[in-house]
């Protein structure tokens, strides 16, 4: 088949695919030929012979590129018996375009997300049972989408705010209490939230994955074509965001920067780290260096701190450029006796390998550094959680103890708080 059919090409250096395939969904690219349009449908002719199935034309369409003329546009659609289509809308859920209006491209999960809870508002749920609902059904529906496509900051806040209403119990225009805030909802049980998903973290970290695929995954055409495309002379980890570049690869790069954040790497040769510039320290939190970057070494890499002859670190080098305690942590990193490539590994979770939980959990744990930088009267209450969560008794009386303990109860002073009488 690629021997008479050119495919489509992306870019000058990328892969020509023919045909894009999955389960009984499929696209096939060619040349606005009648020759090569005729070769397609040999090959049809030649399946529907071959297994006794034909082609169902009534969702079969055809697309074409602007600068095709339309006199082979008319001819092409004759020999094929089939429509054109200006826009082809979805492929496999996801759309195929997104342009400017992105809110309105996406906008089909709140309305899937606000068609479930329709169906359950009828229903006498308790807010334990709505729990179950909402983390195995209504955050699971934008997740599939999520991992393609950055979704729109204003749209994961409206859903959102759907969830938190079917949680408190709202129906219709009755308008109920919401005890706790969102942002302390989505924290783990272990410290007093409910482990509702934060939807833009989670959509970051799912992002993540792809990007991590793209740092490993050599072999797949998703990798090809986005090499080809958008950094075709450097890696995944130093490619820069285009005008010109599609929402799909600026997605990606959102997910990149998570991996930037939390990624350490692993010593190798040193050729592949920058000292002030990447995570290579072994600390529990990944930091930058604490020393501003000298003059003459700004964009120096680690392995200038590295003998060649020894493959041991230069300690006069190391002790003369940074703090004591930094200095330490340098000497105490084991260096192969033989110069091997820098590896960047994910160290929050098992096998050193990126997953989107393990990047949500990290996000988190940001996140909670943060509060914790801006709150220092933070108390760490992990204990009597962790009691309540793993108590042996019905789930409704585990969540009237842990509304009890967030002052969630509509008591007299719970209300005289909220300035309610």
């Amino acid at each position: 088949m690629d021997a008479d059919i050119h495919g489509f090409c992306l870019c000058r250096r990328g892969p020509k695919p023919t045909h894009l395939l999955f389960a009984d969904d499929f696209l096939l690219f060619c040349k606005a030929t009648m020759d090569e349009c005729g070769r397609v449908l040999d090959i049809l002719k030649d399946y529907e012979e071959a297994l006794g199935q034909k082609i169902n034309k009534t969702k079969t369409a055809l697309f074409f590129s602007k600068a095709t003329d339309a006199a082979i546009k008319n001819n092409i659609k004759e020999a094929w018996g089939v429509p054109e289509i200006m826009q082809y809308k979805k492929y496999l859920g996801l759309p195929s375009f997104v342009g400017k209006g992105k809110k309105a491209s996406f906008n089909y999960i709140k309305e899937r997300v606000w068609r479930k809870i329709q169906g359950w508002e009828g229903k006498l749920l308790s807010q334990a049972g709505r729990e179950v609902l909402i983390k195995s059904v209504i955050q699971a529906i934008p997740t599939y989408t999520m991992g393609c496509f950055k979704i729109p900051l204003g749209l994961c806040n409206e859903i959102e705010a759907m969830i938190k209403k079917f949680w408190w119990g709202q129906r219709g225009d009755r308008r109920k209490i919401h005890w706790v805030k969102w942002n302390d909802l989505t924290k783990s049980k272990a410290v007093g939230g409910m482990g509702f998903r934060d939807l833009a973290m989670f959509n970051d970290s799912l992002l993540a994955k792809q990007a991590w695929r793209l740092l490993h995954d050599h072999n797949s055409l998703f990798y090809k074509v986005f090499k080809a495309r958008f950094f075709p002379n450097t890696s995944i980890m130093e490619a820069r965001d285009s005008r010109l570049g599609s929402y799909a690869w600026r997605s990606i790069l959102i997910g990149r920067d998570v991996i930037q954040r939390g990624a350490r790497w692993r010593v190798g040769d040193g050729k592949k780290i920058k000292i002030w510039q990447d995570y290579w320290l072994p600390r529990k939190h990944p930091t930058l260096l604490l020393v501003y970057p000298i003059a003459d070494f700004e964009d120096s890499s680690v392995d200038i701190l590295i003998d060649p002859q020894t493959r041991q670190w230069n300690v006069e080098m190391v002790e003369g450029l940074f703090h004591e305690e930094e200095a330490e942590l340098i000497k105490q990193i084991p260096l192969s006796r033989v110069a091997s490539e820098d590896i960047l590994y994910w160290p929050y979770s098992s096998y050193s390998v990126y997953s989107s939980k393990s990047g949500y959990k990290f996000l988190k744990m940001e996140d909670e550094l943060m509060d914790r930088a801006h709150d220092s009267a933070v108390d760490d209450d992990s204990q009597v959680w962790k009691r309540i969560w793993s108590m042996n008794a019905p789930q409704k009386v585990k969540m009237l103890l842990w509304r009890a303990c967030r002052e969630a109860i509509p008591t007299k002073c719970s209300l005289f708080r909220l300035k309610i009488t």
